[in-house]
């Protein structure tokens, strides 16, 4: 079987960072790429013997291109440190790894739960994100601040096993997250030249709404659902129009 490495992004990641290196512990080697956790993210990464390198976070796209810079093999497993490889993930990642590495990028689904339910509809599964693992001589990540994408033009390959995501689990973890996140999408379109218009806080809001929760049929998800989209579409798309507003009148 081909060597791989795995990395990790984290950022005080107590939470869920042990589930996360439990699921890629049959990897040859664990790097943990750290954005100067201050809380117990790292004593719990050096409990598995992995390798702990510090690097300030700028965006997503640059701290990914790094930590492939950090691993010693050629095949490397990506992951956050809020996502974690189920069994039949593992299972086919190690199949391909024996037997067929026929492609460059693999893909896994991401599922992902919100606070007590696992989303399966609202625009959320299959969330077919970044490769789970890529061949780092031929797959690097575009420089984007945030939702970056792989710069590679070749045939990908996708799995059916999931990637489980943790990412919120409370309000206060959603608005947390959803205020870092909106700073970095605000920034990406003010740098792309995109110009803030009053019907984005008014439009656009209601426009998400009815996407996530009628269009991808998310009331089919229950009373979570609908709370997810009325805090995506109010809270998070608003946040991130008047940020854009923010930065044009500075």
């Amino acid at each position: 079987m081909d060597k791989v490495s795995a990395y990790v992004l984290t950022k005080n990641s107590s939470q869920h960072i042990k589930e996360c290196i439990e699921s890629i512990k049959w990897t040859d080697e664990i790097i943990i790429i750290d954005d100067f956790s201050t809380d117990a993210t790292l004593e719990i990464a050096k409990s598995f013997d992995c390798k702990v390198v510090q690097n300030k976070f700028e965006y997503f796209g640059k701290q990914r291109n790094f930590a492939l810079q950090q691993c010693s093999y050629q095949w490397v497993v990506c992951l956050d440190s809020d996502e974690v490889i189920s069994q039949h993930l593992k299972d086919e990642i190690e199949y391909v790894l024996k037997n067929s590495l026929k492609f460059d990028a693999y893909i896994a689904p991401r599922k992902s739960r919100f606070i007590n339910k696992w989303i399966m509809h609202s625009g959320w599964y299959p969330d077919y994100r970044h490769p789970i693992l890529l061949n780092k001589n031929k797959v690097k990540y575009k420089d984007q601040l945030v939702h970056e994408d792989i710069d590679y033009k070749g045939e990908k390959f996708y799995f059916k096993g999931d990637i489980l995501h943790y990412p919120y689990d409370s309000i206060k973890s959603f608005i947390k997250k959803s205020d870092f996140y909106s700073d970095l999408r605000s920034k990406e379109m003010f740098q792309r030249g995109k110009k803030f218009k009053l019907v984005n806080l008014v439009v656009n809001p209601i426009v998400i709404f009815i996407k996530m929760y009628v269009m991808k049929k998310g009331f089919l998800d229950g009373i979570t659902g609908l709370i997810l989209a009325l805090l995506y579409s109010s809270f998070y798309t608003l946040m991130k129009y008047v940020k854009l507003w923010e930065l044009e009148n500075k």
